[in-house]
């Protein structure tokens, strides 16, 4: 295994956060770009102290009683002082499928504009109306001193789609959303930025599964989208993708199996004309290919050299890949690092090498690979060698005989930080659910971590998570259920030196995994240096 080397590039201060940030007093403005870290990638990050706001964009979820993603909003408040946050909830509707052929008989290769009927939850197609949309709700919640509140859109407001823009008085708030459904639940950062393009590394359109795309425009004017997809048979620019308008303040969704259909990779580009959005994905399978269950997560707003997985793990019931994708014009050749608990006398595994085309994907089935040690813990770093910046996503699944089912999907994170925030969860030391933290150290030195709760206006101290050691290149595989019993317990992952840090929620013996990494304060991010580490 290489030694861990990072060079701090830009120390973020309470001023700016990853992305582009919008002020609360002028959330209708969309400002210049601003490059925060080199080379100019953005994750959902906590603005610093001293600010006068923190905004928020969680766009995917359904407001509905019987919506197959009814949408929640967690707001974690883990400083001193009490907040007060502004929740406009933003509605619209699933945009028309395009005419749908007769199906294609068993046997035959479907056409890219045939669907598929599947029993995944679905939500009925609607036209969104650019013209009628009703006045934005708006809710004003108090925000203890560490403590979170969670919002369910639902009780805001009746709509097909519903996201929300979360503005706080202040810094250092760090806001997820969940989704639940019959396909389980599962939890995500929001978004602290808007972005003219995103990318969408992973998707399955195969039959039983289905992928949604939601677009959220908070800002007035409306905003047009085009699409370029990514297949096995090579880059398809849909005619709906084509000049698709985005309503201002408004949501709008589609399902992407029914222009790019019985895809088992799709990758995604997003590039939106004279306007901002938020683009969520979620995507859900009913079991037909061995995989049951449903998952939420950002597109990516840029492209970076390195990106950085802390969890993974590869055995019997075990499903795992890596997807990364090329938005550049030129060719990236590409590594795929593990960086493996307990090596054994085989030694570490040798990366992969990809050579990833311009628009277009490359994958790595880790489950499948012999090298990759079964049942040892793992990291994942993903690198271009040759300075083409990428964008990659991880995906795990867990079938019988695993102890649980679900599917699970991040991209990685482009930055380390010494502080990190997980809003959502509540740990337990039953064997009903399970939430699992990992870190993961690239640094050229020994760091230590301590994990702090709150929850109700308390802190709380993890039992043996204080000063604990994260060597030099290693990592930390922490079950909190082993430590403390809480149902509602926020987190903050406070370290000595810039790591990577990640939760995994699990429900035992039943339907149910969500893996997320956390949300970095602002102050202090890291840019891994380029061409390893």
């Amino acid at each position: 295994m290489r030694t861990g080397r990072i060079t701090s590039l830009v120390v973020l201060g309470g001023a700016i956060a990853a992305g582009l940030v919008y002020e609360a007093s002028e959330p209708d403005e969309v400002p210049e770009a601003e490059v925060v870290v080199r080379p100019g990638v953005a994750m959902p990050t906590a603005r610093a102290e001293p600010t006068l706001s923190s905004t928020w964009y969680c766009a995917g979820g359904t407001a509905t009683e019987d919506g197959s993603a009814d949408h929640v909003v967690i707001i974690a408040n883990p400083t001193d002082t009490d907040r007060t946050a502004s929740v406009t909830v933003l509605t619209g509707s699933v945009a028309s499928a395009p005419a749908l052929p007769e199906e294609a008989e068993e046997g035959e290769e479907a056409a890219e504009t045939t669907t598929t009927t599947t029993t995944a939850p679905t939500t009925t197609t609607t036209d969104p109306s650019p013209t009628t949309t009703a006045p934005a709700p708006v809710e004003r919640i108090a925000v203890p001193a560490h403590d979170r509140v969670e919002v369910r859109l639902g009780d805001l407001a009746e709509a097909q789609l519903a996201g929300a823009v979360v503005e706080v008085d202040g810094g250092e708030i760090a806001v997820e959303h969940q989704i639940t459904g019959d396909l389980g639940r599962a939890t995500a950062p929001c978004s602290s930025t808007a972005s003219p393009a995103w990318s969408l590394p992973w998707g399955v359109t195969t039959r039983g599964n289905r992928e949604l795309l939601v677009f959220m425009n908070p800002f007035p004017d409306d905003a047009t989208v085009d699409i370029a997809f990514a297949t096995d048979e090579g880059v398809r620019d849909t005619a709906r993708f084509q000049g698709f308008v985005v309503p201002g303040r408004s949501v709008v969704g589609a399902f992407i199996d029914q222009d790019v259909t019985r895809k088992a990779q799709v990758s995604a580009q997003i590039q939106v004309r004279g306007g901002r959005l938020v683009i969520d994905r979620i995507q859900m399978f009913d079991g037909t290919d061995g995989r049951r269950g449903m998952t939420l997560g950002l597109g990516v707003p840029a492209p970076a050299e390195t990106w950085l997985f802390p969890a993974g793990e590869t055995g019997e019931g075990l499903f795992e890949q890596v997807v990364v994708f090329n938005p550049q014009d030129e060719v990236a050749e590409v590594e795929v690092e593990l960086l493996v608990d307990d090596p054994g006398e085989l030694g570490p595994p040798e990366p992969f090498e990809l050579t990833v085309q311009p628009g277009r994907y490359a994958a790595v089935d880790l489950h499948a690979e012999d090298r990759v040690p079964a049942d040892v813990g793992h990291a994942v770093v993903v690198r271009s060698l040759n300075g083409v910046p990428i964008t990659a996503e991880r995906v795990n699944a867990a079938s019988d005989p695993a102890a649980n089912e679900g599917i699970a999907s991040i991209a990685g994170s482009p930055f380390l930080a010494p502080t990190w925030y997980f809003p959502a969860g509540g740990p337990s030391t039953d064997e009903a659910r399970d939430q699992v933290i990992v870190l993961l150290n690239l640094g050229a030195e020994d760091v230590t971590y301590d994990l702090t709760g709150f929850s109700g206006g308390q802190t709380i101290a993890i039992q043996d998570q204080q000063d604990q050691p994260l060597p030099a290149g290693g990592r930390a595989v922490i079950r909190l259920g082993d430590h403390i019993d809480r149902e509602e317990l926020s987190l903050i992952v406070s370290a000595s030196g810039p790591i990577v840090a990640e939760r995994g929620l699990y429900r035992i013996d039943g339907l149910g995994l969500s893996q997320a990494l956390g949300i970095p304060s602002a102050e202090g991010l890291v840019v891994p240096e380029p061409g390893g580490l």
